[in-house]
């Protein structure tokens, strides 16, 4: 039986699922890191205020499930300057990854202070994975993260250090119309937007929107021209006298 969201849990999931754009990275960690957007631009709009957004965001995002959403929450209330601290963190890795992500966009090395903390991450990450045998060969689990305040990020972290390893990183782009990063999944490789409805359609209305000023001020200029008064010379009048 799929267990029942209590209020809060319900606004938070309808909060995000109204702000659709943050879930369109086609990654948990694109995702993530899409949770600042317009970045350095004049209006920001930070979705990731404290460490229950964090893990509520986690639990839309298909990172954790509801009931380790629940038990997080509670353990964040009982242990509230340990969840500051993460968040923190959590804000702290999501402009690392952002680095990261964008020099891979850029074609360029990404800078070594990023590199560092990356790895300095997936240090204490690595406490909470081992490697399992089945019988369709080894599988990695996540052990002793029950009440584990850090253990979202470092999901997000494990999730990233896989898109990095194990994908093509020229598919990692970046929206041309809102800047959010996202990963082209199609065959062909020419996708432009994270949000083909959204993204996609608004840049087609400002353009359409720039053609038509553009179109609208040449014929004001022109209207302009063709309407001058021709005053004639002093010499002009004489003549006609």
């Amino acid at each position: 039986m799929k267990p029942r969201l209590t209020h809060q849990a319900r606004a938070r999931k309808l909060h995000f699922k109204n702000n659709v754009n943050q879930l369109d990275g086609g990654t948990p960690a694109l995702n993530f890191v899409n949770t600042l957007k317009n970045r350095g631009g004049e209006n920001p709009k930070d979705y990731l205020t404290n460490y229950e957004d964090f893990i509520s965001w986690c639990y839309q995002a298909n990172v954790i499930d509801y009931e380790y959403y629940q038990q997080l929450s509670l353990e964040a209330y009982c242990y509230a300057n340990e969840a500051a601290d993460v968040f923190e963190q959590v804000i702290s890795t999501r402009f690392m990854l952002y680095g990261i992500f964008s020099s891979i966009i850029k074609r360029e090395p990404a800078d070594e202070i990023f590199v560092r903390e990356f790895n300095s991450a997936l240090d204490k990450v690595s406490k909470y994975l081992r490697f399992e045998s089945t019988a369709d060969g080894m599988r990695r689990i996540w052990v002793n993260i029950d009440e584990e305040i850090p253990a979202p990020l470092c999901m997000v972290i494990q999730a990233a250090a896989d898109l990095l390893l194990m994908t093509d990183v020229k598919k990692i782009k970046q929206c041309k119309t809102c800047g959010s990063i996202f990963f082209d999944k199609t065959k062909n490789g020419t996708r432009r937007w994270c949000n083909p409805l959204a993204c996609k359609s608004l840049d087609k209305a400002k353009r359409y929107y720039n053609a038509k000023k553009g179109t609208k001020n040449e014929v004001t200029e022109m209207a302009s021209t063709d309407a001058t008064i021709i005053h004639p010379s002093s010499e002009e009048l004489e003549w006609a006298r």
